[in-house]
């Protein structure tokens, strides 16, 4: 039998656990290691609590909480019911690893955004189409209330979906000198397979295919004015296109505190 710092220190332990003595004391707290108190009071520890130990931290590797690792050592192993812990694991890590890619691949743009300086680029491509959840009609949020369901859901994919506005077609005719942009939870239809529990009554579907990506760096006030738009029509007209539905717009947020100028990205459908 071994003091806690015996258990930490002396070279077979120390080989085995590599753990100090304030990680052996929260190991204990969570019901790992099983301690055994001499008549003086001291913490004794046993070699089976280091091998315990070992196979504890094997399970955190794997990515299971605290709790989980310590339910699973006392579980019985080799069952089919263990297999499916790894495996249901298994399946959560491999969703995990795919939103981390979406957030790297965030990134990239955010920096690829930067490094250009939010000069104002033209480019035809071809956009998948998005679907969406509203959390505004206009400058009216009030359905954000009806669809507040819907737009957590969305929310929990933030890695895939995106914060956007989407600016009807309709608005850039009509009188004013501002656009009215709806403000949306979006990502792209190709993505839909991730939608569990989700009610489809509340989702909408904008559909995009051949658009005219447009970049610029505006600010927020900038941002709804339709004279910031003029670039825009003014490349549609050289190019022969006309606006065949509605915009949807991506701001980056890089200018977190509003003082200054946001790059944003628009998806311009023509035909």
């Amino acid at each position: 039998m071994y003091r806690i710092k015996e258990f930490a220190a002396m070279t077979g332990f120390a080989a085995m656990t590599g753990l100090p003595p304030s990680k052996i004391r929260f190991y204990e707290k969570h019901g790992l290691l099983a301690t055994r108190r001499e008549e003086n009071g001291y913490r004794v520890f046993s070699p089976e609590d280091a091998f315990r130990a070992n196979a504890f931290r094997v399970l955190l590797q794997y990515g299971f909480t605290v709790e989980q690792a310590v339910a699973m050592l006392d579980a019985e192993q080799g069952t089919e019911e263990f297999k499916r812990s790894l495996e249901d694991q298994q399946a959560k890590l491999r969703r995990e690893a795919d939103l981390l890619r979406y957030r790297l691949a965030k990134i990239d743009s955010a920096l690829a955004l930067i490094d250009g300086g939010g000069r104002a680029a033209f480019t035809l491509v071809d956009a998948p189409d998005q679907l969406y959840v509203s959390a505004s009609v206009g400058r009216d949020f009030g359905v954000s209330v009806e669809n507040e369901r819907e737009i957590a859901l969305f929310y929990d994919l933030l890695s895939i979906t995106s914060c956007a506005r989407i600016i009807a077609k309709r608005d850039f005719d009509a009188p004013g000198e501002t656009v009215d942009p709806s403000y949306v939870i979006a990502m792209p239809e190709s993505e839909e397979h991730r939608l569990e529990g989700v009610d489809r009554a509340h989702v909408g579907r904008l559909c995009l295919g051949k658009c005219v990506r447009f970049r610029r760096r505006v600010t927020r006030a900038e941002s709804v004015r339709k004279e910031t738009f003029a670039d825009l029509f003014a490349y549609l007209d050289d190019h022969g296109y006309a606006l065949r539905g509605d915009v949807i717009l991506f701001p980056s947020f890089l200018n977190l505190d509003g003082s200054g100028s946001d790059i944003e990205t628009l998806f311009a459908p023509v035909r």
